[in-house]
């Protein structure tokens, strides 16, 4: 399998194909070469900020 298969984007966009996710990431599917669709976690305080 080529690096490009393993580096493929999928999750609507928003994540990675790899043969395992990292450690700052969530494992949300498979990808269709097998591989494990990783989306990167979410930093809450970025969530939670208000504007002023």
């Amino acid at each position: 399998r080529s690096e490009f298969e393993l580096d493929r984007i999928c999750g609507y966009g928003t994540a990675r194909c790899r043969k395992k996710c990292r450690s700052q990431e969530y494992r949300i599917g498979r990808c269709p070469n097998t591989y494990a669709c990783c989306l990167r976690k979410w930093d809450e305080s970025l969530l939670n900020r208000t504007k002023p």
